[in-house]
């Protein structure tokens, strides 16, 4: 059973467009981080985010470690990209989808 906790847009100083997605995977947190904002876009390591050591190394957060809700959580995410990476968050899409 997955849950997406969040669906980011990003864009870096060249105007490259990229997407990262974060689920909740059978209890573990999955990153899908791949190029262009469609899903046909070419796969991307997370390495390629560079975000650096401010966050107690290169990567991005695996547990919730901090009892955040999943809006905090996504916030955290958000901030390490903008603060300390080659790209930043450009939108934030609705992953609460719900249709009537």
């Amino acid at each position: 059973m997955s849950e997406k906790i969040c669906h980011l847009h990003l864009k870096n100083s060249m105007g490259n467009k990229s997407t990262l997605i974060c689920e909740l995977v059978d209890g573990s947190i999955n990153y899908t981080y791949y190029s262009g904002w469609s899903s046909s876009g070419t796969p991307l390591s997370l390495s390629n985010l560079q975000i650096g050591y401010r966050y107690g190394g290169s990567y991005l957060p695996v547990e919730n470690e901090y009892g955040e809700t999943k809006s905090q959580f996504t916030q955290r995410i958000i901030t390490m990209i903008n603060e300390d990476s080659v790209s930043s968050v450009v939108h934030s899409v609705n992953t609460e989808v719900k249709f009537t």
